[in-house]
């Protein structure tokens, strides 16, 4: 029994001896770790001059587009606030037209009738006297018969003015039922165009300008067929349609527009020489209209932005 306690003892002892030799030939190479210790941070990435080079180029790109963007944001809004203030300018002229059309209108009917009743009115003074100068001579019947050559001068000078009315009168209503007419399809193909429907504006713009191409909105409508399909982002029709204002007409305020906006359609499609040499056109040819005015800030933009 003692021997077998013995033994018993041995081998316990035997195990927890090599259970310590164990643990520590494992622990002998890393020592444990401290309590409370941190551990080491990472060490930062390295930034060199080229990265930081590279930064500032991107920057400097950046900036510069916003720059362009900007200006070319600002030129945009001046065009738009010129064309806000040509389409007041063209209100109020058809408003004007409307209301010489309607005084002449006015006069003719009030003109024709007032000279032929007045005229007769003179005739009644005569009886008044008449009785004292016809009862003393009766036998006055020869002077009698010179007393109707008093109606004769009147009567001469009576159709002599009638005529005159009914020939300014004549051309006057031949011509306002066709300018009124003018100014109608103006007025709808223009209320259309704000309407935003782009694609009947241009038709009837285009119809007003074949039946008046001398009308002083022809013009105008011109550029509004430009204008229609430019907002439709149809730039080369929208070129085409405003060189037809350049060549067909002489307004320096419509042409002026005209080649401003065949630059904003050359840019439109990425051609700015051609975009360049339409705004140069203008500040030479046209140096004191609105359009030169634009034209000079979008130049000065694209040379700012180049730099």
């Amino acid at each position: 029994m003692p021997e077998m306690v013995s033994r018993s003892a041995r081998a316990l002892f035997y195990g927890v001896a090599a259970t310590l030799l164990t643990g520590c030939a494992s622990g002998s190479g890393t020592p444990p770790p401290k309590e409370g210790a941190v551990p080491p941070a990472p060490e930062p990435p390295k930034v060199t001059l080229t990265d930081v080079k590279s930064t500032q180029d991107a920057q400097a790109q950046e900036i510069a587009r916003l720059g362009a963007e900007l200006k070319a944001q600002d030129a945009q809004q001046s065009f738009l606030v010129a064309e806000l203030k040509t389409l007041s300018e063209q209100v109020a002229k058809l408003k004007a037209s409307l209301e010489e059309a309607e005084s002449a209108v006015r006069s003719m009917r009030a003109t024709p009738v007032a000279p032929e009743s007045r005229p007769a009115a003179p005739p009644a003074p005569p009886p008044g006297s008449a009785p004292a100068i016809v009862t003393p001579p009766p036998a006055a019947a020869p002077p009698a018969a010179a007393a109707p050559a008093v109606p004769a001068p009147s009567a001469a000078p009576t159709p002599s003015a009638p005529p005159a009315p009914p020939s300014t009168a004549t051309p006057t209503a031949a011509a306002a039922p066709r300018n009124l007419e003018a100014e109608r399809m103006f007025a709808g193909a223009l209320a259309r165009f704000r309407a935003g429907d782009d694609g009947q504006a241009a038709l009837e713009f285009t119809e007003f300008v074949s039946q008046y191409p001398t009308h002083p909105q022809a013009a105008a409508a011109q550029n509004y067929i430009g204008d229609a399909y430019y907002r439709q982002r149809d730039y080369r029709q929208a070129a085409t349609e405003f060189q037809k204002t350049v060549d067909t007409y002489t307004q320096p305020t419509a042409v002026s527009e005209a080649l401003l906006k065949i630059g904003l359609c050359q840019r439109s499609l990425g051609d700015m020489a051609s975009a360049r040499a339409a705004w140069e056109r203008v500040v030479k040819d046209f140096p004191r209209t609105d359009a030169a005015r634009q034209a000079r800030t979008l130049l000065a933009a694209k040379s700012g932005s180049g730099r």
